[in-house]
């Protein structure tokens, strides 16, 4: 067997060893570094880079592996191991016999400090229990195949309901027509829930459907609300109008049912009392959270998909965030119930000058008595605050903003803020908030199991996860789908590009080697192999100039980069973000060389001094360079149906304003090659209008007739989630064209709360191959995991779901053409993308103008994005 001494630089190596440690990394490209030792007991770096296909791959300490095709590296003279393209992993069930006594003890003292624990997506529970008091749950009676997370609720094909007109004396308040008539009787029909304890929806302005009777008026603001019942309406579940109403009362019944036994914020947040981790801190916890989705079939089934996840919490105020220094905007809290008595999230906008006894305009009221007159608060409470200086803020609560003390609020942080205030917790709730299939699965029945029968539809959901009203299908994936030089194809980008070279060299490809002068020993010896990757690909520059540049100010970095747009591309070596910020007098060159090459239309690819001495990643710089210098990587060998041309459409989002400030789009051929694509900037935090999308489609397709000589036949538009326009009124303006275009289809591609596929075998589930999809059979949609198996990546995909809204193309072709399109990404190389380029592109390219990297308004030709 081979050991320590057989690793050579750049060398394949197969090798058996023993996982002594696991140090999770916080790092733009490290994932991971995994300390093993070899059968003579010498410790070895394993280096686990992010865009290696192990990058989530469960290590257990203490536990022998074999490795295949591991590379060799030294780095300050000592030898290290990482993964290569086709790097391999195997569990061993036993030491090797050629294991040496010292390496079999290092092996046993390491399992036994970790208390044979795991690292990776499945790591160990801490000693709270779930709902199920922790115990294995893993289904044994289902059969061998693939599963949606999803669970049958029963049958709901008809439902009688009451209807009743609202009275309200005087009329409804001007004020409260601003926010919108249906959002007043929305209001009132929560208020009108909480009262009667059975679900209540609304029907339209002042109408409400409830499952019981309402037999009391509602005081809101001091007016006497009368119900008035109209008679009963039976609603079924083949009308698309009273299937939305039959999910609205259903999802409010499993609420219900929940109540209690969770804390239910809503039908996506409902997390478990007891913390499932706690800081050694003491200032963070972290619970199981659960999210519902409800889907009615036209024939009534009731399906639960289930999303399992945590949420994280601080148990210090979020005025003592901002006493501690910091800061507060932009950051989402929650107000803590311990204390106030009603339960809301939002994002802090703004520290606020208003203090908690001064007058509101809007309130016609201080925030003291508000809260003393609504009872909120204890008194006590209340008294405290007006005593002391509270710290208070303006909060969007998504359908309003508030002015809210901090004293009455708890942080959520997202990962980045947790990282900074409590690193040691940072990196203990890492590798415990990835799941593996089997552990998901088991937690998301154990949450069904306690949702038991519903108080008022006396839904009983099935224990068992279900395919019910879906019928799975599968794309082909193992095929050479992908075309490269010379026409001949491969499976995947590596492969491909090793064997076969790029598909398109750029005509010109005169490169910049831009970096300090403190980096130029590394510089030199990451251009060599960059340019030897770039041969080997057959797209060798045209050229390759060295420059210089002096770490300082943001003017300076503007002048440089003013200088160059003589090149095809830039390759920039910039500091890690990480060290500038620890040099007051040094600017981040990153985002203004980014800026700067961007108007002046130079694509440019940014290397962070630290990966400088890394190979692993070198294919997808180069790849991604051919790309954003003009070439073509791949292309596509064969697509599914006679589309000629994908669009796809994306709107960016502003957290910091609260605005969608810019929206993108772009047009693909139907080989997956992209276009062009054009951002545009969007007033007054609209969406995009009709407007919009039809002026966006004629500038890409009048390029599209410069291109290809005509005008295509088919177009798919892909929109990165909902449409949010009248869609019958969009597809009339498209019609206009069809003489031009005769066929479109409408599609959305949405992304987030979509339920889980996993494989299920042997009385486990695992990770299934991805390809693997469901469709509705009664419905207009289908999920699709587009990463998997064989990957070796172990976890659950999070699968995307493909909507047809309008168009003549059935949804087993439009499952094809996304599959392959997020294969057709150029910028990884060795591992599936879980979108396809079509959204996936415009979302860079919107949030690229947004950072103002590209010019928005102008055709983009080529993807400088990637």
């Amino acid at each position: 067997m081979n050991t320590r001494d057989e690793i050579e630089p750049d060398e394949r190596i197969d090798i058996t060893v023993a996982v002594l440690d696991v140090d999770e990394w916080n790092h733009s490209s490290i994932a991971r570094k995994v300390t093993v030792t070899d059968i003579d007991g010498n410790r070895i770096p394993l280096t686990i880079f992010k865009n290696s296909d192990c990058s989530d791959f469960e290590w257990r300490v203490g536990t022998w592996y074999h490795l295949e095709q591991a590379k060799g590296h030294v780095y300050n003279g000592e030898k290290q191991l990482n993964p290569s393209w086709d790097f391999s992993i195997e569990q061993l069930d036993e030491p090797p016999e050629a294991a040496s006594d010292v390496a079999s003890e290092m092996a046993a003292e390491a399992r036994n400090s970790a208390g044979e624990s795991s690292v990776g997506p499945s790591a160990p529970r801490s000693s709270k229990a779930s709902m199920d008091g922790g115990a294995a749950v893993g289904p044994r009676s289902l059969s061998t195949g693939n599963y949606l997370l999803h669970f049958p609720l029963g049958e709901l094909d008809t439902l009688d309901v009451h209807t009743y007109k609202l009275s309200v004396p005087g009329g409804v308040d001007p004020e409260e027509l601003e926010n919108g008539i249906i959002g007043y009787t929305a209001r009132l029909a929560a208020r009108y829930r909480y009262q009667s304890g059975a679900p209540v929806t609304t029907n339209g302005p002042l109408t409400l459907y409830a499952v019981g009777k309402l037999q009391e008026s509602l005081s809101v603001d001091g007016i006497e609300i009368e119900p008035r019942h109209v008679g009963t309406e039976t609603l079924e579940a083949r009308s698309e109008d009273d299937r939305e109403s039959l999910r609205t009362l259903v999802k409010q019944d499993v609420k219900m049912a929940l109540r209690g036994k969770y804390d239910v914020n809503s039908i996506n947040s409902i997390v478990e009392f007891d913390p499932h981790l706690e800081a050694n801190s003491g200032d963070f916890t972290a619970s199981r959270e659960y999210a519902c989705r409800i889907w009615i079939d036209p024939e009534g089934a009731v399906i639960c998909g289930v999303g399992v996840g945590f949420r994280l919490r601080s148990t210090f105020s979020a005025a003592e965030y901002v006493d501690r220094g910091y800061e507060i905007e932009g950051v989402t809290i929650e107000h803590d119930t311990e204390v106030y008595d009603r339960s809301a999230t939002g994002m802090v906008i703004d520290l606020a000058s208003t203090g908690y006894t001064e007058h509101v305009p809007e309130l016609g009221t201080s925030i003291a008595e508000y809260h003393r007159a609504r009872e909120y608060v204890d008194e006590e409470l209340i008294e405290e605050l007006v005593a002391g200086d509270p710290v208070m803020a303006h909060i969007d609560y998504g359908t309003s903003d508030g002015l809210q003390a901090l004293e009455f609020c708890r942080v959520v942080p997202t990962l980045d803020q947790l990282k900074c205030v409590d690193d040691e917790f940072h990196a203990k709730f890492q590798p415990t908030s990835r799941m593996r299939p089997d552990d998901r699965f088991s937690t998301a029945r154990s949450f069904v199991q306690s949702i038991g029968t519903t108080p008022a539809l006396g839904l009983e959901p099935d224990e068992q996860p279900s395919n019910a009203c879906y019928e799975e299908r599968s794309v082909d994936t193992t095929r050479s789908n992908l075309r490269f030089g010379s026409g001949r194809t491969a499976s995947y980008g590596a492969a491909g590009l090793d064997r076969h070279g790029v598909h398109e060299a750029p005509s010109s490809f005169d490169l910049l080697a831009l970096y300090p002068e403190r980096y130029a020993e590394e510089h030199r010896h990451f251009i060599r192999e960059l340019l030897r990757k770039l041969r080997d690909y057959d797209a060798a520059p045209t050229d390759l100039q060295h420059e210089t540049y002096h770490l300082g100010s943001e003017f300076e970095y503007t002048q440089v980069a003013s200088e160059v747009t003589d090149f095809d591309g830039v390759v920039a070596v910039v500091p890690d973000e990480s060290w500038v910020a620890t040099q007051p007098e040094i600017d981040d060159p990153y985002p203004e060389f980014k800026r700067q090459f961007g108007r002046e239309g130079v694509p440019s690819q940014m290397i962070q001094s630290s990966s400088l001495g890394r190979e692993g990643y070198l294919g997808n710089i180069a790849a991604g360079l051919v790309a954003k210098c003009g070439g073509i990587p791949w292309r596509v060998h064969e697509i599914s149906g006679d589309t000629d041309a994908f669009v796809g459409l994306d709107v960016t989002y502003d957290h910091e304003s609260n605005r969608h400030v810019g929206a993108s789009a772009n047009v693909v051929l139907g080989d997956g090659t992209l276009l062009a694509s054009q951002s545009v900037s969007i007033q007054d935090g609209e969406t995009f209008r009709i407007d919009d999308v039809v002026e966006i489609i004629k500038n890409l397709l009048t390029l599209y007739r410069k291109q290809e000589g005509g005008t295509p036949d088919h177009v798919v538009i892909h929109r990165d989630g909902k449409f949010y326009l009248d869609l019958d009124e969009l597809a009339g303006r498209l019609d206009k064209a069809r003489e031009l275009i005769p066929k479109f289809d409408l599609v959305e591609i949405r992304k987030g709360g979509n339920p889980r596929i996993a494989s299920y075998s042997d009385g486990r589930f695992e990770t299934a191959r991805k390809g693997t999809a469901f469709e509705a059979k009664r419905g207009d949609h289908a999920y699709i995991a587009t990463t998997g198996q064989p990957e070796r990546v172990p976890g659950t995909p999070r699968p995307i779901q493909v909507v047809k809204r309008r168009g003549p193309t059935d949804l087993d072709t439009l499952i094809d053409q996304v599959y392959w399109l997020s294969e057709a990404h150029v910028g990884s190389i060795s591992r599936s993308t879980r979108l396809p380029i079509t959204t996936y592109y415009a979302d860079r390219c919107a949030e690229h103008a947004r950072k103002g990297y590209l010019t928005s308004d102008e055709l983009i030709e080529g993807v400088p994005y990637v």
